[in-house]
């Protein structure tokens, strides 16, 4: 007993000379979140003060270049309107030195005057054709509010001679415009033939992922993030997937399913709009087990706070 109170008193003494904190539980240390903040007002400028080495990131010189380019392409695509109800719009590309296109399709009927702010529900499936029966690449798209989120992507045409066909699945009453553009690598043809300019450097990673045959991975959003890079890959074996917008407990905004044959030729490359707060991309390999696939997702606009 005499022993304890000697301990006891030790510890008041202690207690009196460093403060009371001794004798309070500690609660658990908050954890800060790291948000993503940029004083730009487009994704131009911001990336270019970013080649100048004004401003850091993770991407690499080539990525950040085509993304600049993927930006500014989409700027100067035709619009064609495609009608519901199974309406089907195809467009041909002959020249072997077309690389890739960029594809673009949003709900937004803009042959009417007065349409809804956030637009129609968008419901289509896009093919690519190589040759009789050949079918490499294949998707369907589902987006609730296709003006608020469009759908945005690059798909890879190694060989030339290809073409893109999009099925408008929706009902009648959904009409939407879709967008298609060539685009290579090569600055003079790109200016001798009127394609665009897009760089492979689009599919570089930052922070690759692996994820095996029937997995999920999910990225959560920061509020001040209104879009999203998705690049997806394989080592050369066939990629399949599903893509998703979760916004609020299972409630999913915008789906992508995709098939590519090889998912070195042709990888995948999406940009996704999530307008709001509370987003999480979840991504499911829908392949068997066998068949993995690399992932990275990372903030592609970001809105000024």
């Amino acid at each position: 007993m005499k022993f304890c109170s000697q301990l006891l008193a030790l510890a008041l003494v202690q207690a009196n000379i460093f403060g009371g904190s001794a004798f309070v539980v500690q609660g658990p240390k908050a954890q800060s979140k790291v948000i993503v903040q940029s004083t730009y007002d487009n994704l131009e400028t911001r990336l270019a003060e970013e080649l100048s080495g004004v401003a850091g990131g993770l991407a690499t010189r080539d990525s950040q270049i085509a993304d600049m380019q993927f930006a500014k392409n989409i700027e100067d695509l035709e619009i064609t309107r495609i009608q519901g109800g199974g309406a089907l719009r195809t467009w041909s590309f002959q020249s072997p030195e077309v690389d890739r296109l960029i594809v673009c399709m949003t709900g937004e009927d803009r042959t009417l005057d007065t349409m809804t702010h956030e637009g129609r529900l968008m419901h289509a499936r896009v093919y690519l054709c190589q040759g009789p029966d050949n079918t490499p690449v294949r998707m369907e798209i589902k987006s609730g509010k296709g003006k608020l989120r469009p759908f945005k992507a690059v798909i890879e045409t190694p060989g030339g001679h290809s073409s893109l066909f999009i099925r408008n699945i929706g009902n009648i009453e959904f009409p939407i415009t879709a967008s298609v553009g060539a685009c290579t690598e090569d600055p003079q043809i790109a200016a001798a033939m009127g394609f665009m300019e897009l760089s492979r450097g689009l599919y570089d990673m930052s922070v690759p992922r692996t994820l095996q045959g029937g997995a999920v991975v999910t990225y959560p959003l920061e509020p001040a993030v209104s879009g999203a890079k998705v690049v997806l890959k394989t080592d050369g074996r066939p990629l399949n997937a599903s893509i998703e917008l979760v916004q609020g407990p299972n409630s999913i905004k915008f789906t992508i399913d995709l098939y590519t044959e090889d998912g070195i030729e042709r990888p995948a490359f999406f940009v996704i709009p999530t307008p709001g707060a509370g987003n999480v991309i979840r991504i499911v390999n829908t392949a068997p087990v066998e068949f993995p696939l690399i992932v990275c997702v990372e903030p592609y606009m970001i809105e000024t706070i």
